[in-house]
């Protein structure tokens, strides 16, 4: 099934560059369209997943793969509302990319903790996914943002650049998906402290995953902080949604696969 999936990824990442490449709206449409099959595919591949009492979110690449649903399914939705269709040039690549590892990457057999049974760290784990999958729309609304400004700025807007949004959609789109997503990661984590509390019997440890949870946490409070009541917009919003995307990858990354602590969920034996 995954195979078909990347193949819709893949399809939808050629649809969009052409987009990019020559102005095609028909390509975009067609893009969008292609993105939303994979994103339905993907839907049916993670439910045999779950039907095969297998979990989602442990593993590298099985949460590569999830978070990439998630970022496909946030950006289709967004577009309801916002159109930005040079953004799936950047979002089908990288759903395609995150996909790629439960595929090549060798499976063992996954032992899973017994504590991802609790049906109150499942839904932790997906509100916190799906609060940082608008994360990452923001983010690349924000690096778009800095740079068609300094394009601006330069008096040099042309080629590429002349087929981004305008500041103010981009803005726009930034301030949606901190708003939507900031609430979400919020209850995800205080779902996360009371499941923790349950399962090993207190609510905080300062482990290193824990710890770079809550600076993240508190970089987007201050994010939303300063766009709700000090009017941050523009740059400097688009610069916080840069840096905390920054702080969630190296979280996710770096944190999570070298140091996670009582995070590590599972033992893959071949």
């Amino acid at each position: 099934m995954l195979w078909i999936v990347l193949s819709f990824y893949l399809l939808s990442s050629i649809l969009y560059f052409i987009h990019l490449w020559v102005h095609s709206k028909r390509a975009s449409s067609l893009g969008i369209g292609i993105l939303g099959l994979g994103v339905a595919a993907h839907t049916v591949s993670l439910v045999l997943l779950y039907l095969e009492s297998k979990t989602a979110v442990v593993g590298l690449d099985r949460s590569l793969s999830f978070f990439a649903w998630l970022i496909a399914l946030v950006y289709i939705v967004s577009q309801i509302r916002l159109r930005t269709p040079v953004l799936g040039a950047f979002v089908a690549p990288l759903a395609l990319l995150m996909t790629l590892p439960s595929i090549i990457l060798p499976q063992g057999l996954i032992e899973t903790d017994p504590s991802l049974k609790n049906p109150w760290i499942f839904i932790h784990i997906i509100l916190v996914f799906l609060g940082e999958a608008l994360f990452t729309i923001a983010f690349m609304a924000g690096v778009l943002y800095i740079l068609e400004e300094r394009q601006i700025k330069s008096k040099r807007l042309g080629g590429f650049f002349m087929r981004l949004p305008s500041l103010n959609t981009l803005d726009n789109l930034n301030h949606t998906c901190l708003l939507v997503g900031f609430p979400l990661i919020t209850v995800g984590l205080a779902l996360g402290l009371l499941s923790a509390r349950a399962v090993w019997g207190d609510l905080w440890h300062w482990g290193n995953k824990e710890t770079w949870s809550l600076i993240t946490w508190v970089l987007y409070a201050v994010l939303i902080h300063g766009r709700l009541a000090a009017g941050w917009k523009g740059r400097k919003a688009a610069l916080g949604a840069v840096l905390g995307f920054g702080i969630i990858i190296f979280t996710f990354l770096i944190i999570g696969v070298f140091s996670p602590g009582r995070h590590d969920f599972l033992e893959i034996r071949y």
